[in-house]
Parts: structure tokens; C-alpha cells; sequence
């Protein structure tokens, strides 16, 4: 969860084990990396988690993702 990033507005933590985004089970960190790529900046996305001994549903409004750098040769 990155510091003041989408997620952590939404009030994800540290600590909380996401189970599913937009009603997709995710299984490891490449499922959630590829269906976190797949959603739309600014659209709400309900993420399921669970937080110890509770299971919650947060909406998270996703923001536009920096272009990658080139890097000189």
C-alpha cells in the first residue's frame, strides 16, 4: 500500500490481504498486479480484503498511471 496512493485513501492498509478486485478472485500478487492494470483511472473498483478476523469491501477510485521513463543508452 503506497503512502497517500489510491489504496490508502480508500482506507486499505497495510497489513490487509486482498482477496478480490471487482468481484475476480485474486490468488497471488500476479493476479492482483494484472487485474489492478486492468481497471479504469477514475472509476470506482470494489476490492474485497480481509483485515484479521474481518472480511471488508472497500472502494478504491484508481489514478492515471505514470508513462514509463526512458532510459538513455
Amino acid at each position: 500500500v503506497l503512502q497517500n496512493g489510491p489504496a490508502a485513501q480508500a482506507g486499505i492498509r497495510p497489513g490487509d490481504v486482498i482477496i478480490a478486485v471487482a468481484d475476480h478472485e485474486v490468488r497471488n500478487v500476479s493476479e492482483l498486479l494484472t487485474r489492478v492494470a486492468g481497471l479504469k483511472p477514475g472509476q470506482s473498483s470494489r476490492f474485497s480484503i480481509q483485515r484479521q478476523d474481518a472480511q471488508l469491501e472497500i472502494d478504491v477510485v484508481p489514478g492515471v498511471r505514470p508513462k514509463p521513463r526512458r532510459v538513455p543508452r
